[in-house]
């Protein structure tokens, strides 16, 4: 459901929606700069202009022709006609010299504009703590809809259009008071032609873009295809398993399926639209032979007659819905559909800011008989989860697949909300919190940690932004993740961009890059950060990497409320307490050597994993 269109029929895109929307663009235009609105709309307006001026100027050079060629060139009548000819020309070199002026002032003003809608769809998307909006489908469709993703235009390219729009209807409505004077009923009739096929084109235009917007899943999953054949991180798989051409199949059989209801909102519209623009066409035509009629009487001269034939093709403008107006109704609605969003989910500013979190945890974090399960999902992950982490302590947290396990890493860091029970840090309940506070509080590496395609620098600094200052300590955490003699033999050392795709750019392996994560982690430890949370950390380790990196294990967590989650025992073995989850709670909690001598689901774990690499 796509809820900023509103339908009755065939009808969508209600007018006064759409006016405001207008007028909530330029107020957009003139708070990112009102220099530049000012003067993009005060060049547009006088180019509108001009064309009418340059008409007329054109039919008084026509009209004082016989009179200069009979008197000759050096009479009044001469001076006359040079003197039309000298304004004449002016009119169309400034005609000339304005065209590219207000593209590039309509250029400059759309980027600005759509620097300033990016940072407000990052910071919609940023607002609320938690994740739950990022993975809800709807969401994630009025997301890429404000981007301009589905429909293609953005506001900023709704003002660029809009510039050319706004050119067209002032020269329109300048060549229609030119027809006025030579026959206001014609001027009216004209008026009525053009508002009637310019509804009609409008309609049709909507029709579609309502059809793209109701699409926006399986336009988004399309796009999806098309970028999975052109990814580098996906090339190597799309190469070796043959899947270039099922993937285009499939990109086409996608896009097809998606835009087939607006091909055919385009055809049940094209016998009307050609319908309305004979009718404008008929107005035109009978208009002009009015005016031929009244040039062959003598009634107007020959100027007169060049100037009314150019006013009546002029006005055409008024009528035109062309691909810059599509272009305009399309950013508008981008512009409508992130209004709404930034009513649903408020700036983080305008949330309260709750409890100070500073030093905790103290005493613990407690789970108590939390139940959970993802948005519109039926599984439930927890139920009636109990569970204490004591601070300054280290937990390791096991169980199978699908146990719970990175879920309750993202519950501890309030990225989601518990569907019931509660988590109390200290015996506050964590939504009573500054959970952003909180969240800054919780260093935390997940399984799917971000490679930044920034500089190594960056992506071990991003982990304490306010200390990012500090190259010692940055290096300092790079030296205990073990990752710093990566650093240093990169090209450009700590410099070096890393992704392949800049220039001078470089990659790391999957173990150099879950180190770097690792020494991110640790440095917003060095930042602040209370609780540590390491989700899977050496997945992409050797053995022998793994065992140096674990042997200092309690020195790199030293004083810190660290919570292990792995599946290698190697790991969680060294930790204070390990707890093993299964359906939603836990079933065993103790240390290493306690759990193996209870003999029960932990033991029989470890004893199998420990066999596979006796085996070895």
């Amino acid at each position: 459901m796509v809820p900023y269109v509103r339908t009755t029929g065939r009808r969508d895109f209600a007018t006064p929606r759409t006016r405001a929307s207008i007028v909530d663009l330029l107020r957009l235009c003139r708070r990112t700069s009102p220099s530049l609105t000012a003067a993009t709309v005060g060049v547009t307006t006088l180019g509108g202009l001009l064309p009418v001026a340059f008409s007329l100027a054109s039919g008084a050079t026509v009209g004082a022709l016989p009179a200069a060629v009979g008197a000759g060139m050096d009479s009044a009548a001469g001076a006359r006609l040079t003197e039309f000819l000298v304004v004449a020309v002016a009119l169309f070199v400034l005609m000339q010299a304005l065209g590219p002026v207000r593209e590039t002032l309509a250029d400059a003003l759309m980027v600005r504009v759509d620097t300033v809608m990016a940072r407000r769809i990052i910071a919609l998307a940023s607002a609320p703590p938690g994740v739950a909006h990022l993975e809800d489908p709807a969401t994630v469709d009025r997301i890429q809809q404000a981007q301009g993703a589905i429909a293609g235009s953005t506001p900023g390219s709704a003002i660029y259009a809009l510039s050319i729009i706004w050119n067209r209807r002032v020269a329109g409505v300048a060549a229609l008071a030119v027809v006025a004077t030579f026959r206001w009923w014609l001027a009216a009739a004209i008026v009525l032609a053009q508002v009637v096929v310019f509804r009609w084109r409008r309609r049709v235009w909507e029709v579609q873009t309502s059809v793209i917007f109701r699409r926006s899943k399986e336009l988004r999953r399309s796009g999806y295809l098309r970028n999975v054949a052109t990814n580098a991180a996906m090339a190597k798989e799309v190469r070796v398993f043959g899947l270039d051409r099922w993937l285009a199949g499939r990109y086409h059989e996608e896009f097809v399926d998606s835009m087939t209801p607006v091909w055919q909102a385009r055809r049940e519209g094209a016998a009307a639209t050609l319908a309305v623009s004979v009718l404008v066409a008929g107005v035109h035509g009978g208009a002009a032979w009015l005016v031929a009629r009244d040039g062959l009487d003598g009634a107007i001269g020959v100027g007169a007659v060049l100037v009314y034939i150019q006013a009546v093709l002029g006005t055409a403008a008024l009528g035109s819905f062309a691909q810059d107006d599509g272009y305009a109704n399309d950013g508008l609605a981008s512009l409508r559909v992130l209004q709404e969003l930034e009513s649903e989910l408020p700036p983080a500013a305008d949330a309260p800011a709750g409890q100070g979190v500073a030093g905790l945890p103290r005493r613990s974090v407690r789970f108590e008989s939390v139940g959970f399960a993802y948005p519109g999902r039926d599984n439930v992950v927890f139920a009636g989860l109990n569970l204490e982490i004591e601070a300054g302590c280290s937990i390791a947290i096991v169980g199978d697949n699908g146990a719970g396990k990175t879920t309750l890493a993202k519950l501890l860091a309030g990225l989601y909300q518990p569907t019931s029970g509660r988590i109390t840090v200290d015996g506050v309940d964590l939504s009573d919190l500054d959970r952003p506070a909180w969240q800054r509080r919780v260093a935390a590496i997940f399984q799917d940690f971000v490679r930044f395609p920034y500089s190594a620098y960056d992506n071990v600094a991003v982990g304490a932004l306010e200390r990012a200052g500090d190259r010692d300590a940055v290096a300092g955490a790079a030296a205990r993740a073990g990752v710093l003699p990566t650093v240093e033999r990169l090209p450009a050392g700590w410099d070096t961009v890393l992704d392949r795709r800049f220039t001078g750019g470089a990659d790391l392996s999957g173990g150099e890059w879950q180190r770097l994560a690792l020494a991110r982690a640790l440095f917003a430890v060095h930042g602040g950060a209370g609780v540590l949370v390491l989700d899977e950390p050496t997945a992409s380790l050797d053995v022998r990497a793994e065992a140096e990196l674990y042997d200092r294990f309690l020195d790199l967590t030293a004083g810190v409320t660290t919570v292990v989650i792995s599946h290698r025992f190697s790991t969680v073995r060294r930790a204070d307490r390990i707890v093993v989850l299964d359906g939603g709670r836990v079933v065993e909690d103790g240390t290493h050597d306690g759990l193996v001598a209870a003999g029960g689901r932990y033991a029989r774990m470890y004893a199998l994993q420990a066999s596979r690499f006796a085996d070895a």
